[in-house]
This record gives structure tokens, sequence and C-alpha cells, in this order.
């Protein structure tokens, strides 16, 4: 399968299940120019093959395609392998909980009611219980994370912005004012916000040429 037809394929399932390219880049996070130049064959118009396997990829995906199949019709893909399926091994059924440490739970629990009732004829009877939680506006700890402070957003044409804290919706907005293509990775990260950019390439301050693309990390 040349390019041409792989394009060819990938528009006529775009088209037939009713969606534009505005969805696919809304969805897929793809920019259209990429697209757009996958469905006509121009692979030349991607900055790397890299990112022309990377994209035919999550496009076919996206619309039910066979995407490893498709990815291996691109120049310079290479096979991938297929691993055997591992062995099944079975192991005995072992209890959770033994009977040794059913018996001890047991006997703690005997003793601690035994504690009580002692306790309660002492004289112990007005016992109170205060929960762990903090009073009303106060936390427990000071070292609690603060969320990121937002830096205003300043867009300039061809210059890469920094976007680094800022919701993805707002990054992907000032990539478009600055007529900048783009590439979103979501990526778990437990240090940062859901839904905030904690990582980009190239940095702020690059001025753009034909062959940049602008990478966000963003946490889910």
């Amino acid at each position: 399968m040349t390019p041409k037809e792989l394009g060819t394929a990938l528009t006529e399932a775009r088209i037939a299940r009713g969606l534009s390219l505005l969805d696919v880049e809304r969805d897929t996070r793809i920019s259209r120019k990429y697209l757009q130049a996958l469905e006509e064959g121009n692979l030349e118009v991607l900055p790397a093959p890299v990112y022309a396997r990377a994209f035919t990829r999550t496009y076919a995906q996206y619309l039910g395609l066979n995407a490893p199949s498709l990815v291996q019709t691109l120049p310079g893909a290479k096979p991938e392998p297929e691993l055997p399926p591992l062995p099944q091994v079975g192991r005995e059924a072992k209890p959770a909980i033994s009977a040794s440490w059913m018996v001890a739970g047991v006997v703690v629990v005997l003793m601690f009611s035994l504690g009580l009732l002692l306790f309660w004829d002492r004289g112990g009877g007005d016992v109170s219980l205060t929960s762990g939680l903090p009073p009303n506006g106060t936390t427990l700890g000071s070292d609690q994370p603060t969320p990121p402070v937002q830096q205003p957003l300043i867009v300039e044409p061809g210059v890469v912005p920094n976007l680094l804290s800022q919701p993805l919706q707002a990054a992907l907005s000032a990539l478009d004012e600055a007529q900048l293509p783009y590439l979103v990775i979501e990526v778990t990260n437990a240090d940062s916000a859901l839904g905030l950019v904690f990582q980009q390439s190239p940095p702020a301050g690059t001025e753009a040429d034909d062959a940049t693309v602008v990478t966000l990390m963003v946490s889910r």
C-alpha cells in the first residue's frame, strides 16, 4: 500500500463515520495540518518519519482500523515483534489468613473487650472519642502541596509560548494563536494537577520553523 492509498483508506474511514478533520483534531490532539497531509499521502509535510508512524497509528486506532498493519506500509517501518503467549502456571490456592492468625485476632479482640469493661467499672465511663479530622478552617501538616501559579500567556506568532502549568485548552488556544502545530501526550503525574501542562518541548521563546512541532506533556 502506497502513502496515497493509505491516505485514501483513512479519508474513507473518516467520512464513513461522519467525522470532519476538526472533530479528529479535537479528539486525537493531532494538528489538522498533519491529518490532511496523511490523508493526501504527502508525508513530506511531517517533520520526521517517526511522527508519520505515530500519527498514523493514533489516527487509525481512532477510526477503528488495523493500526499495526497500516503503520507497516510507511517508509522505514520496522516489523513489530510477535511475542509468544505466556505459559499457564497453576498454583495451589492458599488461604488468605492462616488459622493461627485467626486465633490470635480473636484473643486480641477478647482482651480489648475485657480491658474496656474493667476501665468502665473503675469510673472511666465518661470517655469521649474525637475524630482524626482537623478543626474547621485548618489542615493537618504544613507541607501540603499548593497549586501552581498560572503565569499570564504571552503569545507571539511563530514563537513558542510558555505553556507550563497552563490548562490544556488554554495551551492549545495559545498554540493556535501562535500558528504552531502541536502534539499532546497525556501522562499520569502525581506531582501535577490534572489537565495541566508540566513539560513542553521546545522551550518557551524558541523561534519556530517549518519542522517545529510543540510537544506538550499533560497530567491525567
